[in-house]
């Protein structure tokens, strides 16, 4: 049987399939931006031809279809939604605009406001109101939401997010209304706000809930074409889908709470990061994913990626719970570009998969990222994508000269070298974000690298930060379309019941808890998995009382709660308060507000990682394949060792400088760093540190 994950991303869609017996296949295939589900069938027809399977006999054969989209995440950003309205509790509806009374950048006072996703004429009032407790203050006025159904239908609304005052105590208010629109308004989209963030805040609340909104009509039409795909070429189980919370989920569930298809691809390589630290025995990894487009970051510790609950896209609180991923304008299709200033600028436009960077030779006439590598004599242009695509070295020094080295009036080699340094400025400034600037020491890292770009700079990159240790897995070029394919199913459930740690009513607790987790079992069953797979992880979130954050810890997963696993809890929240900001109150009781059940569905299957190769007296001398001229900072162009990656066994050793490249990757060693071939294939780089210079 077979897992595959497809990762569509900027410039290409990848795919990597697993068997039982945890060989992998990788392919990419160019995306196509019209219609996504083209790249996807056109790469399952390549996959299933290098298996030499027929394609209905290989997705016959496929126990699991994991699939992160971007569809939703290019639809926020690009501001190219639906029009959509929204029903608030009357006098709240401004509650987007006034947000949480802050600015995104408190101190600029020039700084506009952030324009909404919805506009005032399309956010009307509706009297209703419901107390803290769940009682009804003011009955819900039905007529005047069929008022508002009349008005939505003039406006030519395609849907509804409905975000009353206290639905998170008592959701009736917005169940009727999602009712009566579905009778004024058949065909149009009703998301309920107590279904997508049941928690206090209405800000954040709101704002969850107008996005998933925003972003419904577009990903139920692509993912329902995308079932209808795979059943039509013989895929006998629907497909999941990459959520923003590091698992899976049906297609069902994600509609239910489309907020959660944000950074639908990106969460995914934390996730094989993970994977990937259990397998070599790490907890600390910093991970990175350069692809076409975009550079992903993020901060695992003790074994785990980071989770935050206050992630915002276009300055919009995405609201839930999900993996703390820093995105910036970085790829290979990131254009160079000479700013009114002079300055050269890279990013964060991008070339796209069309027309792609200038030696593609598909009509792009812009330097890029790949361009500059190309022609430094790092990429090979006859090896790109195993010789599927030729690059046309010749269109890339033509870009970079007409476009960086004679408005900078520099000659080529330099001016592509410092598109090079300006790029890798710019990561490095991405991965201080998620480290340094929360007092976090990166030199305690690994660097773990994924992505067709994240081999070339990567070495570079941690010789800046002083990290010493770099990872580059063997499936490193398709590593979000991997780490689909080991990762589990989850949901996440929320319930709000405030508490201080002195006076919990434990009774009322275990029945919230009861209620959750039994919801939580039924799901995960519906899904297919028996109770053995099934985790299910308490946690709370707490705070100092007066304090306006709050930070998540464990709860014990006892039959019956008692005074001494509220202890627990407190306990945890001081330690952890303390490590994140120096000191803690012990003094002080907790307050407790969101009580939090993630549940998780274990992949019956696992991936094995097979040792590769064998040992011979001279274990990289094989895959040698001879010397180019590349550009090495400091010496210029010199003659490189260059690597066949694929055919280098267990055990080899390569000493830079020298590239080692496959048909998805390209690793660069700089002068003295030195790359080791694990068991399982991947590449472990020790990096060279330079050491400041004596004043």
């Amino acid at each position: 049987m077979y897992r595959i994950g497809v990762d569509i991303g900027g410039t290409f869609t990848d795919f990597t399939v697993v068997d039982d017996q945890g060989q992998i296949t990788v392919w990419k295939e160019p995306t196509t931006p019209d219609d996504p589900t083209s790249a996807i069938r056109n790469g399952l027809h390549a996959v299933a031809a290098d298996l030499g399977l027929a394609l209905e006999r290989f997705l016959g054969q496929t126990a699991l279809f994991v699939h992160g989209t971007t569809i939703a995440t290019n639809t926020v950003i690009q501001r190219n939604g639906p029009t959509i309205g929204l029903l608030a509790t009357r006098g709240f509806r401004d509650v987007l605009y006034l947000r949480d009374g802050f600015k995104p950048d408190r101190f600029n006072i020039r700084m506009p406001h952030p324009q909404e996703f919805v506009e005032r004429s399309r956010r009307i009032g509706i009297t209703e109101r419901i107390d803290k407790n769940g009682a009804v203050l003011t009955e819900l006025a039905e007529d005047e939401v069929r008022e508002a159904a009349a008005t939505f239908g003039r406006l030519g609304v395609s849907a509804v997010a409905v975000a009353y005052l206290w639905a998170i105590a008592n959701p009736a208010h917005e169940r009727r209304t999602a009712e009566i629109l579905a009778e004024e308004l058949p065909g149009v989209h009703v998301v309920c706000g107590a279904d997508v963030l049941p928690e206090i805040r209405e800000w954040e609340r709101t704002s969850a809930t107008v996005l998933s909104a925003y972003i419904l009509p577009g990903i139920d039409a692509y993912l329902r074409a995308l079932e209808t795909l795979l059943a039509d070429l013989g895929m006998p189980r629907p497909p999941l889908i990459m959520q923003i919370n590091g698992g899976c989920a049906s297609v069902a569930e994600i509609l239910r709470r489309p907020v959660y298809a944000l950074a639908s691809g990106p969460a995914a390589a934390p996730a094989a990061a993970s994977a990937y630290a259990r397998r070599v025995g790490l907890n600390d990894l910093i991970t990175i994913d350069m692809g076409g487009t975009s550079f992903d970051v993020c901060l695992i510790r003790g074994g785990r990626p980071t989770i935050s609950r206050t992630i915002q896209v276009e300055s919009q609180p995405v609201g839930v719970a999900g993996i703390d991923v820093h995105s910036i304008g970085a790829g290979g299709g990131s254009i160079a570009w000479v700013d009114s200033g002079g300055a050269l600028r890279v990013g964060p436009r991008s070339a796209g998969a069309v027309p792609g960077p200038a030696c593609y030779g598909a009509g792009g006439t812009d330097p890029t990222v790949t361009d500059a590598n190309v022609v430094l004599g790092y990429l090979a242009p006859d090896a790109f994508l195993g010789g599927r695509r030729t690059l046309r070295d010749d269109l890339a020094l033509q870009a970079v000269s007409s476009k960086v080295a004679e408005p900078l009036q520099l000659g080529v080699l330099e001016a592509a070298a410092g598109i090079i340094r300006v790029v890798n400025a710019n990561m490095v400034q991405a991965i201080r974000a998620v480290s340094i600037e929360r007092g976090i020491d990166p030199r305690g890292y690994a660097l773990v690298a994924g992505g067709g770009a994240g081999g070339l700079h990567a070495a570079q990159l941690a010789r800046e930060l002083g990290i010493k240790r770099v990872l580059i897995p063997r499936e490193a070029g398709v590593f979000c379309s991997f780490g689909m394919t080991v990762t589990d199913v989850r949901h996440d459930y929320v319930r709000a019941f405030h508490a201080l740690s002195a006076h919990v009513d434990l009774s009322t607790l275990e029945r919230l808890y009861g209620e959750i987790e039994s919801e939580a079992r039924d799901r995960l069953r519906s899904d297919g998995f028996d109770d053995d797979q099934i985790v299910l992880e308490r946690s709370v979130d707490a705070r100092y009382p007066g304090q306006v954050h709050e930070l998540t810890v464990a709860v014990p997963a006892s039959e019956t709660l008692s005074d001494a696993d509220i202890r627990t809890v407190e306990a945890a929240f001081h330690d952890e308060h303390k490590l994140l900001f120096t000191y803690s109150r012990p003094e002080l009781p907790v307050e407790f507000l969101h009580w939090r059940v993630t549940a998780i569905g274990r992949m019956p299957t696992t991936v094995q990682f097979q040792p590769i190769g064998e040992t011979t007296s001279d274990l990289a001398a094989a895959a040698r394949l001879g010397q180019r001229e590349a550009w090495i900072d400091g010496h210029g162009m010199v003659p490189v060792d260059v690597f066949d990656a694929e055919s280098l066994v267990a055990g080899a050793t390569v000493s830079g400088p020298a590239i080692l490249q496959s048909p998805t990757t390209t690793i660069l060693l700089g002068s003295e760093d030195e790359l080791t071939v694990a068991v399982d294939g991947s590449f472990d780089i020790r990096v060279s540190i330079l050491q400041p210079t004596p004043v």
